[in-house]
């Protein structure tokens, strides 16, 4: 047995409502929900569940544990084990993670009675299912704020429940594959930002009046604000798929590993250098645009009227020299932005190979997608 000293604590009762819905009023603020649960409510329209499937439809993690009611061991009547499959399939549709974004990891521990209902901010346990149908009857429990109970919760206690049940997915890929859907489109979207600063649309004769894009000489949007932005942006790709290197030394200690896992490790070897690669030719853009950025045609133009044309440029001569300056000034300016077009193409064509290896890692993570063999046992097809 564990015991835990716990403060900043309330005891809560009641029927015919929820004792955690002050849980469930946080998930909007979570980025982690951890349940506990005996078992689920069997409605299709359960609104528990479409609670969760909010949360992680708007980017929350969640892990969810539970038993499955009905189903044993073993059968000794075949009516016994028909009433375990349909319970069993009526599981893994209400919990299957491609109705929650990816973002539910659930698992089935057959020997659990345990209810506990959390975020990362706050926790309830007690009596009372994640269940539509607990709330009919008279439940008791407590709700905490204590945030060393709850980092205990967390990362010690569900882990270890975890560690012992079985997972929903053969593979489990399911937060790789989460974090592959947001990285897609929001790197289709840096993609179409930087394309945005450094071109622009022209039209004329030879074009038959058709918008074209060409790159951006006389005023580049890609300034070293844009690319300083652009480099915290990317910063966080950088661990957002390291679970699938973790899954892949799992799959290290066969003797053999299955085709698929193969095609896995190289592609996600190939995202890592193409990753890497991103990262030096943004890195060298910015080395590019720093001297472009500093640049100040106006002030070039006052140092060359003082420093080439001080002799010539006064009284009647001064226009035409501080013409010329300025000429001078914007001609130098425009050729830094030019000689960084080269560098600023390698990075759209690196921007769409990384979204390109994205989109491969997706689906070949789809392709593992098995639902764990060990949740049915009833024998029954």
């Amino acid at each position: 047995m564990n015991v835990f000293p716990v403060n900043d604590s309330r005891a809560v009762f009641g029927k015919n409502e929820s004792l955690y819905q002050c849980v469930l009023d946080d998930f909007k603020n979570a980025k982690f929900i951890g349940i506990l649960t005996y078992n689920i409510s069997p409605k299709l329209d359960s609104l528990l569940l479409e609670t969760l499937k909010n949360a992680c439809l708007n980017g929350t993690n969640a892990i969810i544990v539970t038993n499955i009611p009905k189903r044993f061991p073993s059968y000794f009547k075949e009516q016994y084990a028909l009433a375990a499959k349909d319970m069993i399939d009526l599981y893994v549709r209400q919990l299957n993670p491609q109705g929650y974004g990816m973002r539910l990891n659930p698992y089935f521990a057959f020997h659990n009675h345990a209810k506990i209902v959390m975020t990362e901010n706050i926790v309830y346990w007690g009596s009372s299912n994640y269940s539509d149908e607990s709330s009919r009857n008279f439940e008791c429990g407590t709700v905490s704020t204590d945030r060393e109970l709850i980092a205990y919760l967390k990362d010690v206690l569900f882990p270890e429940i975890q560690s012992g049940s079985v997972p929903f997915y053969k593979y489990n890929f399911a937060v790789a594959l989460a974090n592959l859907e947001s990285l897609i489109p929001a790197c289709q979207a840096a993609r179409q930002k930087l394309f945005d600063a450094a071109f622009e649309p022209w039209s004329e004769y030879e074009t038959n009046f058709q918008d074209v894009w060409i790159y951006r000489t006389n005023d580049s949007g890609v300034t070293i604000g844009f690319l300083r932005g652009f480099l915290d942006y990317f910063s966080r790709f950088e661990d957002a798929l390291d679970v699938i290197d973790s899954i892949i030394d799992e799959y290290c200690e066969y003797d053999e590993l299955p085709d698929q896992v193969e095609e896995l490790r190289t592609l996600y070897e190939e995202y890592k250098a193409l990753y890497e690669g991103f990262l030096d030719t943004i890195s060298t853009l910015f080395e590019e645009l720093e001297q472009m950025a500093r640049y100040d045609v106006s002030d070039e133009a006052c140092r060359k009227i003082n420093a080439d044309y001080g002799m010539e440029a006064y009284d009647e001569n001064l226009d035409y020299y501080a013409e010329k300056a300025m000429n001078e000034a914007s001609g130098e300016y425009e050729s830094l932005i030019e000689d960084a077009e080269p560098t600023v193409c390698e990075a759209l064509d690196s921007l769409d190979s990384m979204i390109e290896s994205f989109q491969r890692l997706y689906d070949s993570l789809h392709q593992l997608l098995e639902v764990n063999s060990k949740i049915d046992n009833s024998g029954m097809n």
